[in-house]
């Protein structure tokens, strides 16, 4: 692995004479149910990043741990930083790595809340800058839920003492705000709302509205068969990032 944070400057200008990628993985720090580490985002962005380092010889940048998790707060040792200050702060880093001649960037985001403001850092840096970023989620797609079977098998795999099993339960989702019916997370009949994990699950393991989140179904071999298929996939990908030039990912020019 190629990580910034272990390389001298004349390393890092080294890696820049043939290299213009890097990854950038962001986690977070917020609850995951009565039995995870707050820090299970943190750690699967972490992991993650350093196992496609390994596969790819691509840059990995440090982790920034606390991120957009306010709808968390409810849940004590939850910490966040507003979205503005995020957005801010991610793409001064960007830019300041892109000083030195990093063109693509590939963000491996651990926290879903964290995906809006990425997006918009993405947009602009490519619309703007000529840099180009795009996201992809350190977990792998259509987990169970929050804190649920899959991501407690991951941290099951990859930090097992950081898991306390006595706390491990099931989880019902509420189905109701008021009276009025949960079509999923935030979205309440038709309309969507600035929801809280606390208005689906009083545990904080949630998921779909109403359904039965089994948490007591994780395992270590779910947890590695998972993640480990997640990182093959997001390596190919990062190899397509790494050898495409960076002008072919840019926008046409504005008139």
């Amino acid at each position: 692995m190629v990580n910034l944070s272990e390389m001298s400057w004349i390393d890092v200008q080294d890696y820049l004479q043939n290299n213009d990628t890097a990854i950038l993985p962001i986690g977070s720090i917020e609850q995951h149910g009565p039995h995870a580490p707050i820090g299970t985002d943190f750690f699967i962005a972490e992991a993650a990043s350093k196992k496609v380092g390994d596969n790819t010889n691509i840059l990995v940048l440090p982790i920034i741990p606390i991120s957009v998790s306010e709808h968390h707060r409810q849940f004590t040792g939850t910490l966040w930083v507003e979205p503005s200050i995020f957005r801010s702060y991610i793409k001064s880093i960007i830019l300041s790595a892109a000083s030195h001649g990093l063109k693509k960037f590939v963000i491996i985001n651990g926290h879903g809340g964290n995906t809006p403001s990425l997006l918009e850092i993405s947009e602009d840096l490519r619309r703007h800058n000529e840099i180009f970023v795009c996201i992809i989620t350190a977990f792998p797609p259509k987990l169970d839920g929050h804190a649920g079977k899959d991501e407690t098998s991951i941290i099951l795999y990859l930090k097992p003492e950081l898991i306390n099993e006595d706390k491990i339960i099931d989880s019902v989702q509420n189905k109701y705000l008021g009276s009025i019916s949960f079509t999923k997370a935030q979205r309440i009949d038709p309309a969507e709302f600035g929801w809280d994990t606390i208005d689906l699950s009083e545990s904080g393991v949630y998921g779909g509205a109403g359904k039965i989140i089994r948490t007591t179904e994780a395992t270590v071999d779910r947890g590695e068969e998972i993640f480990n298929k997640h990182i093959k996939d997001i390596s190919e990908f990062l190899i397509k990032i790494k050898n495409i030039k960076i002008d072919e990912l840019l926008p046409k020019k504005h008139k």
